[in-house]
């Protein structure tokens, strides 16, 4: 047996056995945490919610990749679980906390399982890495080049920017110009992977993430949040080993996101209301330095009440079972089980609107509306508010039969990011494609299968073009060329 291939054996043990001991020691910890919820005014609930988090990440956590995956069900099982936690702390049940009379304990099981389900499809569509793959993503960040990825960078910057302000002008191309769009988040992808690795890209990385929270900050959506879920994912793959990853590095994103999602918590409706002059429609129809004046003055004056009233809004923004507790309630005790066809729909919308330009427009706040008995705004009133796609299971077949989706939904994510990370040849750009499609439609809980269905295939089908036939154009623009000759200098030794 050869020196590489012990290396290799050798190194795959110590990684397997890293993520042993920390598995070991999540069960070990969020049992003890488990067994001290059981004192809580929820005690069933608290106790299954703690145990949850080793199972992610025995099931996700892949040493030396982007953990993505499980960040995406992290997340949601965050989301999941936050009632309860709110619950707990104002010292009520989980059924006390909302005034529409619902069953949120059962909601809530249903939804703990369906995370775990999830993370189990993900787990069996992703497979897993080669040890090869992981050098090439290290070989691949040696030859990236400062100034041309800030060059790249602005020039993705000005075309998406571009593309989103005309993209809902043409409904039939809207998905395709947001793909499109969307390239820019693998600049963004390598100059962060490359700003955690070596010192020369570290002004580049401040300053393009800096930039990008001022844009999503001055947009409508508040969209600030993808690039620090995105630096937060890369900062995982900057070891193989979870103990090394304790640093301050990642308690300063953790603290930042969580400062910004309570400022914006607490001035959005204000700031929304301001962009589009009171038009109650998603549109930002003021001047971008009106909107970075109403921020500055917005800061300056935001005090303890303000912080409060952010994080309230927020933490009950965050936690997201009422409308699928609502559902419960409603179906099938009012309305019958659909039989598969809120999937159905979904399936039905994957139809290019450019051939079918007569496809009915589904809104996700009448589904809400119906199935949960909770009036919410719609479209009229510019906003969207949806069941989430575990719900959507739930309405079409109830259970146990709920969870034969959300395990196909989650082997479909798993199987996206792996097929991604593998398409062209350049591992660092599949990397960041599949990287960047799970965060942009795979985070949330209540997203709805409308959407994720759609934007999973449509990504996935934008993307793999680009791998493969514009890949090796963005990286000859994006590398060191001294760097590609001594690359084949080592091949031609080798």
């Amino acid at each position: 047996m050869s020196n590489i291939e012990v290396n290799s054996r050798n190194n795959h043990f110590a990684l397997s056995s890293d993520k042993k001991s920390v598995t070991y020691f999540l069960w070990g910890f969020c049992g003890l945490l488990a067994v001290l919820g059981l004192t809580t005014p929820n005690p069933f609930e608290t106790f299954i919610g703690c145990l949850i988090w080793p199972i992610l990440f025995w099931a996700l956590w892949r040493p030396g990749e982007p953990p993505v995956l499980l960040f995406a069900s992290f997340f949601q099982a965050v989301q999941v679980f936050t009632p309860v936690v709110v619950a707990n702390f104002a010292g009520e049940t989980i059924d006390q906390t909302t005034r529409y009379q619902l069953d949120m304990s059962t909601a809530f099981y249903l939804a703990a399982l369906s995370i775990v389900v999830l993370a189990l499809g993900m787990k069996i569509g992703s497979g897993s890495a080669s040890p090869q793959y992981l050098k090439n993503l290290d070989k691949n960040s040696q030859e990236l080049n400062p100034s041309k990825l800030a060059i790249a960078y602005v020039i993705f910057l000005v075309i998406s920017t571009f593309l989103e302000s005309i993209a809902f002008a043409y409904p039939a191309f809207t998905q395709l110009l947001l793909g499109i769009s969307s390239f820019r988040w693998l600049i963004i992808f390598s100059i962060a992977w490359a700003g955690f690795r070596y010192p020369k890209f570290y002004l580049l990385s401040i300053f393009t993430n800096l930039l990008e929270i001022v844009i999503g900050f001055t947009g409508f959506f508040g969209e600030f949040r993808v690039v620090l879920f995105l630096l937060l994912v890369v900062y995982g793959a900057t070891s193989t080993k979870v103990r090394k990853l304790l640093k301050p590095q990642a308690l300063i994103l953790i603290s930042l996101l969580l400062a910004l999602a309570v400022y914006w918590q607490g001035v959005k409706s204000d700031y929304r209301s301001f962009v589009n002059l009171g038009t109650q429609t998603q549109e930002v129809n003021v001047s971008l330095e009106d909107r970075l004046s109403f921020h500055i003055d917005s800061i300056s004056k935001f005090g303890t009440e303000d912080i409060e009233g952010g994080l309230e809004s927020g933490l009950d923004r965050l936690g997201y079972i009422r409308f699928f507790a609502g559902s419960i309630k409603t179906v099938p005790s009012v309305i019958p089980y659909q039989d598969g066809r809120l999937w159905s729909e979904a399936f039905a919308n994957l139809a290019p609107r450019l051939l079918f330009p007569d496809k009915p427009v589904i809104e996700d706040s009448r589904r809400t509306n119906i199935f949960s008995g909770i009036r919410v705004a719609g479209a009229a009133q510019g906003t969207s508010v949806s069941i989430g796609y575990v719900g959507e299971s739930y309405i079409d077949f109830g259970v146990p039969i709920m969870y034969a989706p959300v395990f196909a939904l989650g082997f479909f994510w798993g199987w996206i990011y792996r097929f991604l990370a593998n398409t062209g040849s350049i591992p660092l750009l599949g990397q960041a494609a599949a990287t960047a499609l799970i965060l942009n439609v795979a985070v949330y809980f209540e997203s709805s299968n409308l959407k994720i269905l759609a934007g999973g295939v449509i990504s996935l089908l934008i993307y793999s073009v680009f791998l493969r036939f514009g890949g090796k154009i963005v990286w000859k623009w994006i590398t060191s060329k001294r760097s590609n000759l001594n690359q084949k200098n080592q091949l031609d030794v080798q």
